[in-house]
């Protein structure tokens, strides 16, 4: 919804078109030196499931404050919470990728990346049309804006529950052993 919404969003609120895109543009430009922070985290100081739930949590909690933007919010106010949001939502990919080869069944890797990857898809492709439609159902944008929230903060909660070893390796290995047969 991001990228889809946030300069309309501050046009709605009474910004120029052109300021709302500049500002926008240099909060896009956040995400890229983001994707590279995050995967140098995970590949050599934090566990990638701990960044990865940071990330998650950081976009909740910055989805949650751009719901609440007002006229009155000054824009170096809404720059920072877009560039968190930037920072997070857009900067996720790379981690959550290496993180899926790694776990994937040998040989699977690109099959379980493209499976991952087909599910981010389809929300891109379904979330800006239920966005619009709670846009003509409330009149406003915070309600779209909080819900968009709650996938996130359930991947961050889930994603910092400890992982039971037990479970995860008996299918894993299941796998391993169908290809190999």
């Amino acid at each position: 919804m991001f990228t889809a919404y946030f300069v309309i969003y501050l046009v709605a609120l009474g910004y120029d078109l052109a300021a709302a895109g500049f500002l926008f543009s240099l909060i896009v430009a956040v995400a890229v030196p983001c994707r590279v922070l995050w995967g140098w985290l995970g590949s050599f100081h934090l566990a990638p499931r701990l960044v990865m739930a940071g990330l998650a949590l950081g976009m909740a909690g910055s989805i949650v404050l751009t719901g609440l933007f007002t006229a009155a919010w000054p824009i170096a106010a809404m720059g920072l919470v877009g560039a968190l949001l930037s920072a997070t939502a857009m900067s996720w990919h790379g981690i959550l990728l290496s993180e899926t080869a790694r776990l994937a069944p040998p040989g699977s890797a690109g099959a379980v990346t493209g499976g991952v990857l087909s599910f981010g898809q389809i929300g891109a492709l379904i979330g800006p049309s239920a966005f619009a439609l709670l846009l003509g159902l409330t009149g406003g944008y915070s309600i779209g804006w909080a819900l968009c929230a709650f996938p996130a903060l359930w991947v961050g909660v889930s994603l910092l529950r400890p992982v039971d070893r037990g479970e995860a390796l008996p299918a894993r290995t299941a796998v391993i052993n169908r290809n190999q047969g």
